[in-house]
């Protein structure tokens, strides 16, 4: 049961990248990515080819549904379920024994939470960016949009994560 707050919320977060995908063009640099954040939300507790799998079915499945390069979200998310249980491990080091360290838990706090975020996007969007600009774009380009597009969707996810997700998970 606990299962199903998930899948619902996948469901509501994947709908709205797909509406961010199609109609929120402000900029050719920006990307609105929201899918990272369902990575980000599962539960420590499961393992991590788990989370990758997920992570990969994910982004395939926003690549499927959206305009873009088949395969490139579900890369990105991939590596993020690969790397995410390392990221949250040292963040709760001072954790008691037994609880649950999943990101919704009240131990994220607001800077542990931007830092968790920042840290997920980088790694989100570095690979993104070189594989959707590399060869037709100059490095100041490339670093400009990396940047641009970490701070922008931390900010988002942020908003996100605080307003809304943490009353209906």
């Amino acid at each position: 049961m606990a299962w199903l707050k998930y899948i619902y919320g996948f469901i509501v977060i994947l709908v709205l990248q797909l509406l961010c995908c199609e109609f929120v063009n402000l900029w050719p640099m920006l990307y609105i990515a929201l899918i990272p954040i369902m990575v980000i939300l599962l539960p420590s507790s499961v393992s991590t080819y788990a989370v990758m799998l997920c992570g990969f079915a994910i982004g395939l499945l926003t690549d499927a549904l959206a305009d873009g390069i088949l395969g490139l979200n579900a890369a990105c998310c991939t590596f993020i379920g690969a790397c995410k249980n390392m990221i949250t491990r040292p963040m709760m080091k001072y954790q008691i024994q037994g609880e649950d360290s999943s990101v919704e838990g009240f131990e994220f706090r607001k800077g542990k939470l931007v830092a968790l975020l920042t840290i997920c996007y980088t790694l989100f969007f570095v690979p993104y960016v070189l594989i959707d600009g590399a060869g037709v774009s100059g490095v100041w380009y490339l670093v400009a949009r990396i940047v641009l597009n970490v701070v922008v969707n931390v900010i988002i996810a942020f908003l996100l994560i605080r307003l809304w997700i943490r009353r209906y998970f």
